[in-house]
């Protein structure tokens, strides 16, 4: 489920930045994203758990699953979408690096987890990797996609820790499909004022769908992920995501990395595997 969860989370920014490339606007992105997840979303949970159906739109978990899809869905997006304007997929990552930072912050508030000091040690390599993917060469642009991404981190944080507490009570797959689903309901509610009148391309909406896909398919497999592990060392171990979207940016839209962004690249992934061989241990 994990390494699903990677491929999957680590597609989206890179799908969306191409779509973006292509000439969709920030409100196209976010609004056909969520709309295709949270379609494929009913379609598993259709499939998994059809008595779950109802539990989306009745019962006590439906405040809690709009609140996860209001802000890890909906707002997320948007950010993440208007961003991806004005710095690149590879930047994005970098705040996906640093979202278990955020995750254990809440981690240990809600539910009082801890990690050993190796696996904190573990943990600030991947990010110390990610940021030399992304701080050398070209360079972090601390400007305003930098920080639209930096607001993502607690809403990332707090939903991944309380859709874990939800996994306690309902199936994982119906915390996914709720995530998606009011996310959509939330941007669609907001559509007046994000989609501008047109029709996005042929190429960017191609894009977005496949970036809507792996939504569904990233967060489903994350929260079954959750049944098992820890919240925080779950969120750990997707921190190495970004490695898929940098591959994806280099080798389809020409991104170019120094050699320090390289040397990144092998941090994050010899930190991500120690984590994971530690957590196995």
């Amino acid at each position: 489920n994990v390494v699903l969860t990677v491929i999957a989370f680590g597609m989206m920014p890179f799908c969306k930045k191409a779509a973006i490339e292509s000439g969709s606007t920030p409100g196209e992105v976010a609004i056909v994203t969520l709309v295709v997840a949270a379609c494929v979303s009913l379609l598993i949970l259709g499939r998994q758990q059809p008595s779950s159906l109802g539990q989306l739109v009745r019962g006590r978990h439906v405040v809690p699953l709009l609140l996860i899809g209001v802000l890890a869905g909906g707002l997320v997006t948007l950010l993440v979408s208007y961003a991806l304007t004005i710095t690149t997929a590879t930047n994005r990552s970098l705040f996906q690096a640093a979202y278990p930072a955020a995750t254990l912050l809440f981690a240990y508030a809600m539910l009082r987890e801890r990690l050993s000091p190796p696996q904190y040690l573990s943990i600030a390599a991947i990010m110390l990797g990610l940021l030399l993917m992304n701080g050398l060469g070209e360079g972090v642009n601390f400007g305003l996609g930098f920080g639209l991404l930096a607001l993502t981190m607690p809403l990332i944080g707090f939903s991944d820790v309380y859709g874990k507490r939800l996994t306690d009570d309902i199936p994982p797959v119906l915390v996914a499909s709720g995530r998606n689903f009011y996310g959509a309901l939330f941007v669609l509610f907001l559509a007046p004022w994000l989609w501008t009148g047109s029709v996005p391309a042929f190429t960017g909406l191609l894009w977005l769908v496949v970036a809507g896909a792996a939504q569904a398919i990233g967060v489903w497999t994350f929260y079954r992920a959750l049944e098992t592990d820890q919240a925080s060392l779950v969120a750990s171990l997707t921190a190495t995501a970004p490695l898929v979207t940098v591959l994806a940016e280099v080798g389809v839209l020409g991104l170019e990395l120094g050699k320090w962004q390289w040397v990144g690249v092998a941090v994050v992934v010899l930190a991500a595997f120690e984590l994971g061989r530690r957590q196995r241990a």
